[in-house]
């Protein structure tokens, strides 16, 4: 039998870069959850493939997959470099329809470069689409090229890792509270229900985005059991949109290693432990099984 390679799990914020490395073949169990600070956007640098940010962002991933022997990689995808969109039946099943779906929500890429992706939801008769601009992803991959494996993870993508993780056949929704932007995720009964994210410039927009979008979908404001939070302004947001989420049942924080339900050797971290949670969650690396 082969042994199982680590999966570095990487997400970031701001100039903030976190990361985290399963230990292979034991469940829940983490080698290590780091977080590397910058003096540049990480998000931009890399997108951009700024000259200056770019090498100091691949030398370090490189020093890390060195250091704990990681074949795989796996990234957060920015949800602003991507559309979601969900679909009835008679476009995803309808070869015409579903090209000019996607030619109409990804107007002005080039048609070569849009990644289609189709997820199941709860809602048998609609499917999750997820297009994504390769030319956006083209640092992404220049990063990762020292990988045997690389992975673009959505951020819905957590929620199904989350239950996989957690065995939650429940109702929740996952709420990942960034700087300008929020993504709801929600979940029934095993299978995604919904997923969208809000843009916006100040957190005072909130209110107003999160009211317009209940409006065109119901599932936003509708009654879960759980809501978990997570992201560098996990607090902030939900001081300020608390009464919204009253329908959300009980607000878990995703702030330590025991509400994350997995462990470490280091107990105590100088950064916010919910701003790794993607990271976390991703290194798990759930999808991958031991191979003969």
């Amino acid at each position: 039998m082969e042994p199982v390679q680590s999966c570095l799990g990487v997400c970031y914020t701001g100039n903030h870069l976190f990361y985290s490395v399963n230990q292979p073949e034991r469940n829940g169990q983490l080698a290590r959850i780091g977080s590397i600070d910058f003096n540049f956007d990480v998000g931009k640098a890399i997108i951009t493939g700024n000259v200056v940010g770019f090498p100091a962002l691949k030398s370090s991933l490189e020093q890390i997959k060195k250091e704990y022997k990681c074949d795989t990689v796996k990234i957060l995808a920015p949800a602003s470099e991507e559309c979601w969109s969900v679909v009835p039946r008679s476009v995803y099943e309808d070869s015409t329809e579903r090209e000019a779906h996607v030619q109409l929500m990804m107007r002005g890429s080039d048609r070569n470069q849009v990644q289609v992706m189709w997820h199941n939801i709860s809602n048998t008769d609609t499917k999750l689409l997820l297009l994504r601009d390769s030319d956006s992803m083209t640092g992404f991959d220049e990063l990762f090229k020292s990988f045997n494996s690389s992975e673009y993870v959505s951020d819905f993508e957590l929620g199904m890792d989350w239950q996989q993780h957690t065995q939650n056949r429940g109702s929740f929704v996952m709420l990942h509270c960034m700087e300008n932007v929020l993504t709801v995720s929600s979940f029934i009964l095993g299978k995604l229900r919904g997923t969208t994210f809000l843009e916006f410039e100040t957190l005072a927009d909130l209110p107003y985005l999160w009211s317009l979008y209940s409006e065109k979908l119901p599932w936003v404001s509708g009654m879960h059991d759980d809501a978990f939070i997570f992201g560098e302004y996990g607090k902030k947001v939900s001081e300020m949109m608390q009464s919204f989420w009253y329908d959300h049942g009980t607000l878990h924080f995703l702030d330590s290693l025991s509400a994350m339900k997995v462990d470490a050797r280091e107990k105590t971290y100088g950064f916010r432990l919910e701003s790794a949670f993607p990271a976390i969650i991703m290194s798990l690396n759930q999808d991958v099984k031991e191979t003969a």
